[in-house]
């Protein structure tokens, strides 16, 4: 079925396309691969994932450090102005009197009222003073009964508070966050209690730093599918610095901002109508409100500073693979293409058409040889040339990746075997189409016309289709362009999936092989059944 003669015959007459074309793109690939093996690709890219991830783990430090800090300065503050108030309230009560509210109240309840009807009626005819004294004790007795020692009074105290903190931090980060602040109020105000302190802010602006450093330095997160420890960056003396200084500025902003609040509350109308307690709630519910503007302001991250299309565009490139994007999509399926299938064009049209075209057909076929053994031939021969071409690529690939070492580059050897044996497919698929035009054509023109012009709008189709694809970053990509890469059937040859390990480049690469057995076998009967102008 092969000719021997013929098929000699055209591997010298494409011999040296065949070595220039070769010689070429090995050279290419040799230099990109150690280039971009020398620069530190990867050492870039990391550096800005760095920036990313630091400026993230600062922004949390700090937000961390100013929340727990004001939770636990009103905590401790409530605390001490709460035990001393019930303490007070307690008295003046009276043990006589608390004796007989908590037996009447007991009594109410057994009778079938509820607590809010036993409040009341004990209370009737009260003045305001004395309801809330009595209504004081009664929460209290409810809770802790008569005895009215230190330690059950702090504990009435402390429990309130966790639970108003708990309430407080529920509605706006969720039941577990509420829990463990819950937990982490209850050891600071019982460390306060034990450090004999007698000043909230300063043992908080203390204590904070101190308990944080432990919690963040043993923390970790997920960042573009790899696991970040905070102690990689950082140490526990770094972190608690950070959290002083993050506390240190709070409290002076927020120093300033109370002073404001009450020289604007001094001016406005009705001042001189508001209480000492108005006054005092209303500035602590503006100081509440600018807190959490302030916190908020202070701790963003600068991806979120930034416009939304330069942001993308940023974390895009600190998660983009270069040697994926240059080696595998701009190299092997474009610029590694462009002379193999300028050598694809050039013999195709080689091997039959211009044979016809020039008469040499005619003496091919004056001797014994028939038709399908000149077609098989010159079949097999461009594939073998082709096959070779990307066998000696291959392993101007292996020795590349072997002397830049598996360290500097993303790219393995199963990467790099796949991507030519991908290649080598494509081009059998575009060579099929070529193949089938110069069986199809008697005249060079009109064989390389199509054959040519087919192949050439692939490569085009590629380049312009790249620009849109999902390789390229948002900051450059042009989404209309993606459009191209449906009308190409290099499109097939999905070098993203094959460094991505995904197995969908199977099937693709089936359909291109394909491709190339049809446009080969009806080339192979057209060439046996056309006219041939002899």
């Amino acid at each position: 079925m092969i000719s021997k003669p013929l098929f000699k015959q055209s591997c010298k007459a494409n011999a040296g396309t065949w070595v220039f074309v070769t010689a070429i793109i090995c050279f290419m690939l040799a230099i990109l691969i150690l280039v971009l093996g020398n620069i530190n690709v990867n050492g870039i890219r990391q550096s800005m994932t760095d920036m990313f991830i630091t400026d993230a783990v600062e922004s949390t430090i700090d937000k961390q450090s100013m929340t727990y800090y004001n939770l636990t300065e009103k905590a401790l503050t409530n605390y001490e102005s709460g035990k001393n108030n019930l303490t007070i309230a307690l008295n003046l009560i009276g043990e006589e009197n608390r004796t007989q509210l908590s037996m009447g109240y007991d009594s109410l309840i057994q009778a079938g009222y509820t607590e809010s009807e036993a409040r009341e009626y004990l209370t009737n005819g009260k003045s305001d003073d004395e309801k809330l004294l009595i209504n004081t004790f009664i929460s209290y007795y409810i809770m802790e009964g008569n005895d009215i020692s230190e330690n059950k009074i702090k504990d009435y105290v402390l429990t309130n508070i966790c639970n108003e903190v708990y309430e407080q931090v529920k509605v706006t980060e969720g039941e577990e966050s509420a829990n463990y602040a819950k937990l982490f109020i209850v050891k600071a105000i019982n460390d306060f209690i034990s450090s004999s302190s007698d000043n909230a802010k300063e043992f908080a602006t203390m204590y904070i730093p101190q308990v944080l450093k432990g919690i963040f330095y043993q923390q970790f997160f997920e960042y573009n599918g790899n696991t970040i420890y905070i102690k990689d960056y950082y140490s526990e003396n770094e972190i608690s610095n950070m959290s002083s200084s993050a506390i240190i500025s709070y409290r002076a902003e927020m120093d300033v901002k109370e002073q404001q609040i009450r020289q604007e509350l001094m001016q406005e109308e009705g001042y001189d109508s508001l209480t000492e307690e108005q006054i005092e709630l209303e500035v602590a519910n503006r100081l509440n409100k600018y807190s959490n503007q302030l916190i908020a302001n202070k701790t963003g991250t600068l991806i979120e500073e930034l416009p939304i299309e330069v942001a993308t565009a940023l974390q895009e490139l600190g998660a983009m693979d270069i040697y994926s994007l240059v080696i595998g999509s701009i190299y092997f399926r474009i610029a590694g293409l462009l002379l193999p299938l300028i050598y694809i064009i050039m013999t195709a049209n080689n091997l039959i058409a211009s044979q016809v075209d020039t008469g040499s057909m005619a003496y091919v076929l004056s001797t014994p040889t028939k038709r399908i053994t000149v077609s098989i031939t010159q079949m097999v021969y461009l594939i073998a040339s082709l096959f070779a071409m990307f066998v000696f690529t291959t392993i101007t690939g292996l020795i590349c990746l072997f002397i830049v070492g598996s360290g500097s580059i993303t790219i393995s050897y199963v990467d790099m075997l796949l991507f030519n044996l991908g290649a080598f497919i494509t081009t059998f698929a575009i060579s099929g189409i070529c193949f089938l035009a110069s069986s199809w054509f008697n005249r060079s023109k009109q064989s390389m016309a199509v054959g040519g012009g087919i192949s050439m709008f692939f490569l085009v189709a590629t380049i312009l289709g790249l620009f849109g694809s999902s390789v390229m970053p948002q900051a450059i990509k042009i989404q209309a362009m993606d459009y191209f890469n449906y009308v190409s059937l290099i499109s097939l040859y999905d070098t993203v999936a094959i460094m991505d390990g995904n197995i969908k480049f199977v099937w693709k690469l089936a359909i291109l092989l394909g491709v190339g057995i049809v446009t080969y076998f009806i080339s192979i009967k057209k060439f046996q059944k056309k006219d041939l102008p002899l």
